[in-house]
């Protein structure tokens, strides 16, 4: 069990590593992600880089060479969904507000800094919503929110004091010795040197006496050219230290943020009514003002002005928009390599390739409309195809979007040639041959459309059988299962259990087909079509609460494994059938797998999880994605390996909804509620026999490293024993699939010296089947400083 306590060191405790294969540049136990980098919603800055609030990460880019980095939770942020971003100057930090209102500090230097106070206040009761962060001097930086005002302390790390004013505050500034405050209630202020600042009695609100209207809403805030600017109303005005004056109004506009970083008061406008852009409009500190070009203009969120002139824009609409000063008639616009949206329904894995589809249905299986469609990552290069970009995805009706391929939902990869299958549950079935896409639906194949709803092919299941013929759900269809042959030829079926709302499909080793039901009253379908041209020996069985294991109807995944098994991801738990020919016998009615708990007490394997995905990897361990990340189990399942959570890794988000593995590679992929996360395992596939030369990563081992040694090329579950050169015993243990790790130390926890270690491996008799096992050498060399 020794390879067990390898797994969570290396994965629970996130170590970084240095060892890499010649595949894959990740280390075992490291994370990587797949996030969205096709919009900048907000935006801040240093003297050097520009930071941009991505749909799930950070994304910075250098002023002077336009060279990238990204920040995510891979790289210790404690959220995803950036709303805010403010760079401190004097404190050399980044602050990041997420939507859930939790704080993180970013330094230049050092570790990040959570803050979970706000979120923990109980002085407000409701959700905390973060409006606007204003930086007050080099330490200090002012929170605006639905429940009042607070102000942070970066260097402490906490609040000097929090101000509940039962009025949504938008923004704060330090001016001629007062601190205001814009609220929708007007502006309010109080005296840098009150003692009880947190008191909102003790804030004074601008009114008539002011020369202020009696009643408004003020939203936006800033100093510039020592002048207070401000919105009233959703008109600006200005102060010094007389009455307030009225600078411009916008018919139609409102005032969505007021910037003053650079030489020009930069004032943002979104559209009230009848128009579809904002607007940006600059004040030189001579009064001239001058409006941006509006091609540059989205919904906008925030902007700023570098040293430069030129003026980086946070905004809803899609792509990262830059005007390289106020004279620029044309936009920049950056579209970075990465996935189309965030959102994850089915991944697919062939060689190097990940493909993606983004669509999906809801609970009920009824349309989500997605139009974010299906991507590749290739030689690490995403290509993402949508019906925006590709008329594939446009339908037969070329201007008419009633028939575009929408909620695409299903990927199959074919396994020797490089055909690509994309089943929409909106509009049918697409093959990718190349640059060659050919269309599906009904009037070319035998895929039918739903049953009470004939304007739709429903496609949601793909997978492919031994002899590379093609399996299709055909939800509601009135024949609800196709194939499409290797020979290119297409046959429908009409299962004789009489059910049609079919989803997800594995085929297991006897060529059985397992669907899923969307039905409440089917909940699993094994499938058996005999021989194809023959429609007399189709089996059929329905596995249902009440003559099975399963706890509920509620089926949502099905995959069977290295070994045949079939296990099942329900609502309530897994149900494992390890019946193998005899599925379609009445005494086949799978298993709960009992497992201790505590103390000796039992329960059933995850019997409180709502299982949405079921993956296997080369050491035929389940990789079980739920709502509460996720869990990595032992071949069998009675040992819970690891339990990834947002807790104890990077993980982006608990609700998982699709993993993948990489049988070459070991990368598991795991889509989340809030993209793509890869974790680097310490599994690949093996073979009935070992590779004819075996590999070591990394050989030599040099001093300064520390970390798991892989051993590749292996037969599955091969014994491996490494030794001195004298043929003494070092270290024994089992391959993970067709790879064994060894930490380089010893039996007894000794890291060993330097020296030459010989490998001996013997392939698993049980894997070798009527065969001999095989066996196999190599050799590691050692280093160590002496």
């Amino acid at each position: 069990m020794r390879h067990i306590f390898l797994f969570l060191i290396h994965l629970f405790f996130l170590v970084t590593l240095q060892a890499q294969s010649d595949t894959n540049n990740l280390a075992i136990g490291q994370w990587r992600t797949h996030l969205p980098l096709r919009t900048g919603r907000f935006v801040t800055q240093s003297s050097e880089k520009v930071y941009y609030a991505a749909e799930q990460s950070i994304l910075v880019i250098n002023k002077t060479d336009f060279e990238l980095e990204e920040i995510s939770r891979v790289d210790g942020l404690s959220n995803t969904q950036a709303k805010l971003l403010a760079y401190v100057p004097g404190s050399k930090t980044l602050m990041v507000v997420y939507e859930n209102s939790v704080i993180d500090l970013v330094p230049e230097e050092g570790p990040i800094f959570t803050l979970n106070q706000i979120t923990n206040f109980s002085n407000f009761v409701g959700d905390k919503i973060v409006h606007g962060i204003s930086v007050e001097d080099a330490e200090n930086v002012f929170v605006c929110g639905n429940y009042g005002l607070s102000r942070l302390n970066l260097n402490k790390r906490e609040f000097s004091f929090s101000t509940f004013t039962g009025l949504d505050v938008f923004g704060a500034v330090v001016f001629n010795g007062f601190i205001y405050a814009a609220t929708e209630g007007g502006i309010y202020r109080i005296a840098l040197t009150d003692p009880n600042p947190q008191n909102f009695s003790n804030w004074n609100f601008l009114g008539p006496e002011s020369g202020f209207p009696n009643s408004y809403e003020s939203k936006a805030i800033a100093i510039f050219n020592n002048q207070l600017y401000f919105d009233v109303n959703r008109s600006l005005y200005r102060m010094d230290t007389a009455s307030p004056e009225l600078v411009y109004t916008r018919a139609g506009f409102s005032i969505q943020y007021l910037s003053a970083e650079g030489k020009n008061l930069l004032v943002g406008y979104r559209c009230q009514s009848n128009c579809d852009r904002g607007a940006l409009v600059a004040f030189a500190a001579n009064g001239q003002r001058q409006e941006a070009s509006n091609l540059c203009m989205g919904i906008p969120n925030y902007a700023v002005e570098d040293q430069n002139g030129r003026i980086w824009m946070g905004d809803e609409w899609m792509e990262f928009r830059v005007l390289n000063s106020l004279q620029d008639a044309n936009c920049t616009n950056y579209v970075f390599n990465s996935p189309f949206s965030d959102k994850v329904w089915e991944m697919a894995v062939r060689d190097q390739e990940l493909w993606l589809a983004s669509g999906g249905v809801n609970r009920t299986f009824s349309y989500l409309n997605r139009s974010d469609g299906f991507a590749s990552y290739i030689d690490g290069q995403w290509k993402v195809f949508t019906r925006f970009n590709s008329p594939y995805l446009q339908g037969e009706k070329a201007n008419d979007n009633s028939d575009d391929l929408t909620d695409v939902m299903t990927i199959a990869l074919h396994p020797s040639n490089k055909k690509v299958y994309i089943g929409s549950f909106y509009e049918g079935l697409i093959e990718i041959d190349g640059e060659k896409f050919q269309l599906f639906n009904e009037k070319n194949s035998t895929l039918n459309n739903a049953i009470g709803d004939i304007a739709r092919t429903r496609i949601s299941g793909l997978a492919f059988d031994e002899e590379e013929n093609l399996w299709v759900a055909n939800h509601l269809a009135a024949n609800p299962i196709s194939v499409l042959t290797k020979a290119g030829e297409w046959k429908s079926f009409k299962p004789s259990c009489g059910v049609t709302s079919l989803h997800q499909l594995t085929i297991d080793q006897n060529g059985y087909k397992w669907f899923c039901s969307s039905s409440n009253a089917a909940g699993l379908i094994v499938f058996d079509s005999g021989k194809l041209d023959d429609n007399t020996d189709d089996k059929c069985r329905v596995f249902t609460t009440a003559n099975s294991e399963l706890q509920t109807n509620q089926v949502n995944c099905v995959n069977a494994d290295l070994d045949g098994d079939v296990w099942v991801g329900t609502g309530e738990g897994v149900v494992i059938f390890e019946c193998g020919s005899n599925a379609f016998d009445e005494n086949c009615r799978g298993t709960r797998r009992v497992v201790e708990i505590i103390n000796g007490l039992g329960a059933y394997l995850l019997e409180t999880e709502f299982i949405t995905t079921i993956a296997v990897d080369g050491a035929n361990r389940k990789w079980v994605g739920t709502r509460n990340g996720v869990f990595v189990l032992s071949p069998s399942g009675r040992d819970q390996l690891a339990h990834f959570t947002t807790r104890n890794s990077p993980l982006l988000n608990n609700a998982i909804l699709d993993i993948v593995i990489n049988p070459k590679t070991g990368e598991a992929y795991i889509g989340t509620e809030s993209g793509i996360i890869v974790l680097q395992s310490d599994a690949i596939e093996g073979g009935r026999v070992h590779n004819a030369e075996i590999k070591v990563y990394p050989n030599p081992v040099r001093p300064d490293y520390d970390g798991p040694i892989a051993i590749r090329g292996l037969a599955r579950d091969a014994a491996v024993k490494i030794t001195d050169v004298a043929g003494n015993l070092v270290y024994e243990t089992r391959a993970l699939g067709g790879q064994a790790i060894w930490d380089g130390r010893d039996y007894k926890g000794r890291r060993v010296q330097s020296g030459i270690y010989l490998v001996f491996s013997s392939s698993n008799p049980r894997e070798a089947g009527f065969g001999k096992p095989s066996t196999a050498t190599g050799k590691i060399v050692v280093l160590h400083r002496e």
